[in-house]
């Protein structure tokens, strides 16, 4: 199968996918547009990234690229005898890394359940057969810590 896409750059947590115009994908599972998971095959590693633009605005003269995307890199799926999925990158994608749509097995992974606070709120509008969860304990705990530095600030902007 050829892939969605190849990695043209990198900067941080951000890559820059070139769209291929050859990919034998069909129109309707190529709709690669805002949102929209991707998978990124890196070694022993999978990265999962999300698109955050489109364009095919200074797209450089060549049969090669349709379109060029953003995406975020969010987290990345190991490899082993039960593969897992943690946030955050430590094998970034190179130049010329195939790019592929996130399939349904990866999405399973990433929205697995993986402790007892864990909360079923429904299933992923990109595939309707995966269950979402949300880790109860670490939405209050961020929900916590933003309404505290929320306080600080008014705090120090009241006075």
């Amino acid at each position: 199968m050829t892939s969605l896409g190849r990695v043209i750059s990198v900067r941080g947590s951000f890559a820059r996918v070139g769209m291929l115009a050859a990919s034998e994908l069909p129109l309707s599972e190529m709709r690669a547009t805002v949102g929209r998971f991707v998978s990124i095959r890196c070694g022993a590693s999978t990265v999962v990234a999300m698109i955050t633009d489109v364009s095919c605005e200074d797209l450089p003269v060549s049969d090669t690229y349709v379109a060029t995307a953003g995406v975020d890199l969010l987290g990345e799926i190991l490899s082993g005898d039960r593969p897992k999925f943690q946030r955050g990158v430590t094998n970034y994608p190179t130049i010329g890394d195939g790019v592929d749509l996130v399939n349904a097995q990866e999405l399973r992974t990433i929205y697995a359940p993986t402790g007892a606070d864990q909360i079923n709120v429904g299933t992923l509008q990109q595939d309707r057969s995966v269950i979402a969860y949300v880790d109860v304990e670490e939405m209050l705990s961020t929900n916590m810590a933003a309404a505290s530095a929320a306080a600080r600030w008014c705090s120090i902007r009241a006075t």
